[in-house]
């Protein structure tokens, strides 16, 4: 007698089972060029793992331009890993969320409720490219800090993802900010380090740099840079001397990697630093490790 469809027929029908009875979780990096991917278990970093690219003009600045090609390449990716029964934490594209630290006048308590006193503040203030009322906010107190946290997406980009997503047949549990992510996976570092030292962030993203200055504990500054080489040098001193210029009480540099940059050697022998690569293992990265901790220690 021929079980093997019976037995295949089981499996089907236990595979939710399974899922409800030992969920898992799927971290998932999203950027304009790339898509990277890990289980999480119980909290612990699982042995599948994926990196793949995506289609050429599919998604430019954050923004998914072909919805139903992103879909069906996640989707696959779920199915060909046996994942796609796992809940989802999406860290979204840099480029498409706005990244804001608020300083809380002086004397006044953090507002209860961080997100109505947000879309209260003057749109100046926060000098979003957007009209708040057509955008999703994240609002968080920093730690320790009387300043708020803020991220920012229009809402018709945070709703074409989740489109997306829909149609890739996943079950989202939440989209992050990348910055958030990067500063999650840097926190244990931030808090070692003295309250003037200054910390910088270098993120390859494509043809571009992004540059994220970090003091006291605190993001300070945030710059894309567009250059190569030694104009990226160049482009990093001139930054770094800006920011000095505002803030004339920091001291030093440290400056870490979140990705594997080209021109690195360069950087170093002309600033006189060394370029560090930090290592998130078991973790492939920075914004993976970060998207494992939301929930249990956000900012």
């Amino acid at each position: 007698m021929d079980l093997s469809g019976l037995i295949v027929d089981l499996q089907d029908r236990i595979r939710p089972l399974r899922h409800r009875m030992f969920p898992r979780e799927l971290l998932l990096e999203l950027h304009d060029d790339m898509v990277r991917g890990q289980v999480l278990a119980d909290g612990a970093a699982g042995k599948v793992r994926f990196e793949a690219p995506l289609p050429a003009l599919t998604c430019r600045d954050g923004m998914p331009l072909e919805k139903e090609p992103l879909g069906d390449l996640i989707g696959n990716l779920l199915v060909r890993d046996d994942v796609l029964e796992t809940f989802l934490r999406v860290s979204l594209p840099a480029p498409a969320v706005h990244w804001r630290v608020i300083s809380w006048p002086q004397g006044r308590p953090l507002p209860a409720e961080p997100l109505a006193a947000v879309r209260d503040l003057d749109a100046t203030t926060l000098r979003f490219p957007f009209d708040l009322s057509d955008a999703l906010i994240d609002a968080k107190p920093v730690a320790g800090k009387p300043r708020l946290l803020v991220a920012a997406a229009p809402r018709k980009l945070i709703d074409a993802w989740i489109e997306v997503f829909a149609m890739a047949g996943t079950q989202l549990e939440r989209l992050a900010p990348a910055q958030n992510c990067e500063y999650l996976a840097l926190r244990p570092l931030l808090e070692q380090m003295g309250s003037r030292d200054l910390l910088g962030l270098l993120s390859a993203e494509g043809r571009t740099t992004r540059l994220t200055l970090f003091r006291d504990g605190i993001p300070r500054f945030q710059q894309r840079l567009t250059a190569s080489g030694t104009a990226l040098a160049n482009e990093l001193h001139r930054c770094i001397a800006f920011y000095r210029r505002q803030d004339p009480q920091a001291r030093g540099l440290r400056l870490i990697q979140a990705n594997a940059l080209p021109e690195a050697q360069v950087l170093a022998q002309d600033l006189g630093v060394v370029i560090e690569s930090p290592t998130p293992e078991p973790f492939d990265s920075l914004i993976l490790q970060g998207l494992a901790c939301l929930g249990s220690s956000e900012p």
